[in-house]
């Protein structure tokens, strides 16, 4: 934005320069004063562009650092083939308390928030999201509890869709730890293991669970990684 003023600046005290240096009729001034604004404006529009487009960046590169944290705390807990899955849900338990409150107590978890916790510890340990055909009913069969016990227990979920988009948020998180692991890996074989039919509905879920593209996270993560060489 400074450049762009002192650009423009500049183009003032040239045109002032050559009004002085030459005789020009009022008509030619007046002319060279409607381009000096139209310069002018074209040159504040851009500043303005790049302002937005620096923030969004900004933005978009704070929530990939976000996420790649995210990614390290679930690579070290969930990711963990030493720990067995009760200890993998303590301390889950414990870091999402200390996520919600670090001054105050956290309140104990209800029966649906520990369900849930241990259904996600399990489903992340084990991965059953890699089979494609893994759906709302099949997650009921692999908790071993009747449909009925599951929609008690996460009434949220009574919805196969919303159950759907669950799932896919596993696959998409699972797919951002791949593209953090190997980023040489087509994205072929991303959509493979990770259980998607296809490369639109893989795009689909990276986008609603990230807010980005796959190919902008991957992207952005080999720049994050060339600048900490």
């Amino acid at each position: 934005m400074r450049k762009r003023i002192t650009v423009i600046t500049l183009l003032l005290l040239l045109t002032t320069q050559f009004c002085h240096a030459h005789v020009v009729t009022l008509a030619t001034a007046e002319g060279v004063i409607v381009i000096l604004v139209v310069i002018v404006i074209v040159l504040l529009v851009l500043g303005g562009l790049g302002l937005r487009q620096s923030r969004i960046i900004r933005q978009r590169n704070e929530q990939l650092r976000r996420i790649l944290n995210a990614l390290d705390d679930y690579r070290a807990i969930v990711g963990n083939g030493e720990l067995s899955l009760d200890d993998q849900e303590e301390m889950v338990k414990k870091k999402q308390s200390a996520a919600k409150t670090k001054t105050t107590k956290a309140a104990p978890m209800d029966e649906e928030h520990a369900f849930f916790v241990k259904m996600d510890a399990r489903v992340n340990k084990e991965k059953p999201f890699t089979d494609p055909d893994f759906d709302y009913y099949a997650l009921i069969e692999f908790m071993g509890v009747s449909q009925d016990e599951f929609c008690r227990l996460i009434p949220r979920y009574k919805d196969p869709e919303r159950t759907k988009d669950y799932i896919n948020s596993l696959r998409a998180e699972y797919a951002a730890k791949l593209l953090m692991e190997h980023s040489d890996s087509s994205m072929e074989s991303i959509v493979s293991k990770c259980g998607f039919k296809d490369a639109a509905a893989f795009n689909s879920a990276f986008k609603f669970s990230f807010g980005i593209t796959p190919i902008d996270y991957l992207n952005t993560i080999s720049r994050m990684l060339k600048n900490k060489v």
